[in-house]
């Protein structure tokens, strides 16, 4: 499993959640491939571009009237990027794939149904439920800076009807001693996503860590975890049916890699961009080596594989895959 604590850390620090992808690709390193199907293309363009030398500024964005796009260094002119339109289309981390995601990586919280503000500063993921009596809600806060978090926190103290929550941060960035204290009062836990979510293959995994701050939890509110935390299913199926779900991945991934050689092909040759064909989830099993059945479960275990098929047949989201 591939570490994202340099992502989740950026992250933090971002307070709109928008990039290009180039630098969504430095941040994510190679867990890339995990995060490129939470990442939402806007109808905006940016107005600077990651520099590709260590440390150096950011690049001014110049569109000129012949319809080419450079990326210009102000403090060494030399220094300076062709790019592509894609290139400059911003993409923000979309906050109801987010949340499927880690409900689905987190296998004991149950997703929540409430509406998905794009531009939150918070949003319920779900419901951790360690029995039938018992019910705490799971909430990611990303606050501006300390004070942001901690406003964000004591908004959620007053707003919760009962004591006990789990307090999602993309990191520790802002916690301070005196939050911690403050929310150990009422029984809400903090937890870093960048301590509990890696990166495997082209999804998100969970962490060793999410076991101990739930053990730390059940503490806090007065329960015990579970045996069986982390899904109903018996370990042994569950273990197959991921080994599936990464064989529907790598040939989704594989797929679309030669659709989009196929359409810069078309559009080289000045025919357009056009798509091989429509992939259908029966011929994505037997792309994957599966019965068309599996596909079934395999989308319902891991809901980014309906992102990746949405990609494979859309000819513009083509293009901009792995930009």
């Amino acid at each position: 499993m591939s570490d994202l604590a340099r992502l989740w850390e950026w992250l933090e620090a971002r307070p709109g959640r928008t990039a290009v992808l180039a630098e969504w690709r430095r941040a994510a390193g190679d867990g890339f491939a995990a995060v490129a199907g939470l990442l939402q293309p806007l109808d905006r363009r940016a107005t600077a571009y990651p520099n590709p030398r260590e440390h150096g500024p950011p690049m001014k964005v110049v569109h000129h009237r012949d319809g080419t796009i450079v990326a210009i260094d102000e403090v060494d002119w030399r220094n300076r990027l062709d790019l592509r339109p894609d290139d400059v289309v911003l993409h923000r981390l979309d906050l109801r794939r987010l949340r499927t995601a880690l409900c689905g990586v987190l296998g004991c919280l149950t997703i929540a149904r409430t509406p998905v503000d794009p531009a939150a500063r918070w949003l319920q993921i779900g419901n951790w439920e360690p029995k039938r009596a018992a019910s705490f809600p799971a909430y990611l806060l990303h606050g501006r800076g300390t004070g942001g978090l901690r406003q964000l926190a004591l908004d959620r103290m007053t707003r919760c009807t009962r004591e006990g929550a789990i307090l999602l941060t993309f990191a520790r960035t802002n916690w301070t001693d005196e939050l911690l204290a403050l929310l150990k009062g009422r029984r809400m836990l903090l937890v870093a996503i960048g301590e509990i979510v890696g990166a495997a293959g082209s999804g998100l995994a969970e962490a060793p860590a999410w076991e101990e701050y739930l053990r730390a939890f059940c503490q806090m509110v007065g329960t015990t975890l579970p045996s069986n935390y982390r899904t109903k299913a018996p370990p042994r199926r569950r273990a197959e049916l991921m080994a599936k779900v990464e064989r529907v991945k790598k040939a989704l991934i594989d797929y679309i890699r030669a659709a989009r050689d196929h359409a810069f092909a078309g559009i080289d040759a000045g025919r357009g961009a056009q798509r091989l064909h429509v992939l259908t989830k029966s011929g994505l099993a037997e792309l994957a080596g599966l019965k068309p059945y599996h596909i079934t479960r395999c989308f319902q275990a891991d809901p980014q594989l309906a992102r990746l098929l949405a990609i494979a047949n859309d000819p513009d989201e083509l293009l901009r895959y792995g930009r």
